[in-house]
């Protein structure tokens, strides 16, 4: 009965805390994320240039499994791109804008 009442002091206590950088480390990890995003979306739109060559060059050379490559190529890089912006999404939960 005490142990799960400190539980429950202690996360209480845990949930009120803000998570902030380290004095002087801010404009570090802001450029750090920032490469991040940049070097993702960059890579995404190279794998869907790259898809759509693909599917283009199948379809020009009458080469089916070119296409069907390209089109999964493409579909991977639909569902990276939905999963980039989610996983932004739960970072931006967790560590949140502030308290």
């Amino acid at each position: 009965m005490i142990s799960a009442l400190t539980d429950r002091v202690v996360l209480a206590s845990i949930s009120g805390v803000c998570p902030q950088a380290p004095p002087g480390m801010q404009q570090y990890q802001d450029q750090l994320v920032g490469w991040v995003k940049w070097a993702v979306i960059g890579l995404l739109s190279l794998g869907a240039l790259v898809s759509l060559a693909g599917i283009l060059v199948g379809r020009l050379f009458s080469q089916p499994h070119a296409s069907r490559a390209g089109a999964m190529g493409l579909a991977v890089v639909v569902v990276c791109a939905i999963l980039f912006v989610t996983i932004l999404g739960v970072i931006n939960g967790i560590v949140g804008s502030g308290c």
